[in-house]
């Protein structure tokens, strides 16, 4: 009798609403209400927004191409071989480097596009952490402007580099300085520009990139620095209707629907009184709630015969008996056939018995519903048991009580039978 049965929880169910019915219609009334409101900024007036809409856009990428032809002969590569884009080179076999800057541009239309470079080779002394520069030369490689470079099309600029020369350059600058305080380092700087009408307006951009390259005497190395790439996006200011995700939009619908129907069920539930408890389902959850409680102080079996000769008596509630048996230093012992509890204590057997389930005792009225049944009225009385069907009956038959009002009649009848019986024998005496 431990478990909760469907019964049961729907009686807690109804006297948790009943019990909080003002804060549960509340709450779902609040609920409506967003949900409403929901449905009104999404579905009715879902307002504006100013956003930002690209209205045209311009990439320019600037790389470096090099590569170095083998002009001294040599067993591994043939005279004229072109090595190209390579980290390192041979000074020996290869001292001149060409680099090509190309520049090309992408842009929905453009005209009058012009494309400018302008290199120059950088050689210069600087402190270990680079901030220091101790002494530098600048040399123009090369200054060349493309005109007129469509939308995906490629501008170039071209010059070449010795490595010998370079390098005896540097060597000759920190001879006639005396000294050479710092690094001595190499690089390329180009200074890009493109000027034109781009996607109808007049645009100008401009970047720097830069080559480095290291001497290492038998050998140098090139320091690429890759595709660089620039976007430059013109947007514009637009105002449009918000929107909403899959959960505001079909999230509040469903929750005022939801809301109001939950308040209306309730208070029409209320108002024909589908919630409110009867005298004995109150009983009957608070001997639940008494059984839950105390159940490691229960325990289950069948007491001997002997016991229930003891004068027996009634406990109010569950909760008493448990008390009871905890003051006597005694157990309470659920009987497995008739649910009934008993705590035994001295000459007396103390007993408990539970309310049957509502659910049961609706099934066992009469079928006018109007007056008890008989398990009713048997509980009252207590089970008619073979010991009052002897006492009434006078011949020790035993009649069977099965609940169904057919079987109490018999055993009036019968006792009325022997009554007579006994009459009859008297006179007869």
């Amino acid at each position: 009798m431990s478990s909760s049965s469907p019964d049961e929880n729907r009686l807690r169910l109804r006297a948790v609403l009943d019990a909080q019915f003002a804060v549960i219609v509340a709450v779902l009334l609040i609920a409506a209400a967003v949900g409403g409101a929901l449905v009104y900024t999404t579905h009715v007036d879902p307002g504006t927004e100013t956003r930002e809409r690209t209205v045209s856009s311009f990439t320019v990428e600037t790389a470096y191409n090099h590569s170095a032809e083998v002009t001294e002969p040599n067993s591994v590569f043939q005279i004229g071989t072109v090595l190209d884009d390579r980290t390192t080179y041979f000074t020996r076999i290869a001292p001149e480097l060409d680099v090509a800057v190309e520049t090309t541009y992408a842009a929905a239309s453009a005209s009058d596009v012009d494309v400018r470079f302008d290199s120059v080779l950088v050689i210069r002394n600087v402190g270990e952490d680079g901030n220091v520069v101790y002494w530098s030369e600048r040399e123009p490689l090369a200054s060349e402007t493309v005109s007129d470079v469509d939308p995906g099309g490629t501008a170039t600029a071209s010059f070449a580099l010795n490595s010998s020369a370079v390098d005896a350059t540097a060597a000759e600058i920190e001879e006639e300085l005396g000294a050479s305080p710092g690094e001595t380092e190499t690089f390329v700087v180009t200074d890009v520009a493109v000027e034109g009408t781009i996607n109808g307006e007049p645009t100008s951009y401009a970047r720097t990139v830069r080559l480095g390259i290291d001497h290492g005497g038998d050998t140098y190395t090139v320091s690429d620095p890759g595709v660089r790439s620039d976007t430059s996006d013109r947007t514009e200011t637009v105002t449009v209707d918000q929107s909403y995700g899959p959960l505001r939009s079909i999230g509040g619908p469903l929750l005022f629907v939801v809301g109001l129907a939950g308040a209306g069920a309730l208070v029409y539930a209320r108002r024909e009184r589908e919630f409110a408890l009867t005298p004995a389902e109150r009983d009957y959850l608070s001997y639940r709630d008494d059984r839950s409680e105390f159940a490691e102080w229960i325990t289950t079996f069948r007491l001997p015969a002997s016991v229930h000769e003891r004068p027996e008596a009634e406990a109010e509630s569950l909760r008493d008996l448990v008390d009871f048996a905890i003051d006597n230093d005694t157990g309470v012992v659920e009987d497995p056939e008739t649910g009934a509890y008993h705590a035994v204590a001295g000459d007396f057997v103390y007993t408990y018995r539970p309310p049957s389930p509502p659910s049961v005792d609706a099934l066992s009225e009469g079928e006018d519903g109007d007056g008890p049944a008989v398990d009713d009225l048997t509980a009252a009385d207590g089970a008619v048991g073979a010991e009052d069907v002897d006492a009434r009956d006078g011949d020790g038959a035993d009649v069977d009580v099965d609940g169904d009002g057919a079987d109490a009649e018999a055993t009036r009848t019968d006792a009325a039978g022997d009554d007579d019986a006994g009459s009859d024998d008297a006179n007869r005496e």
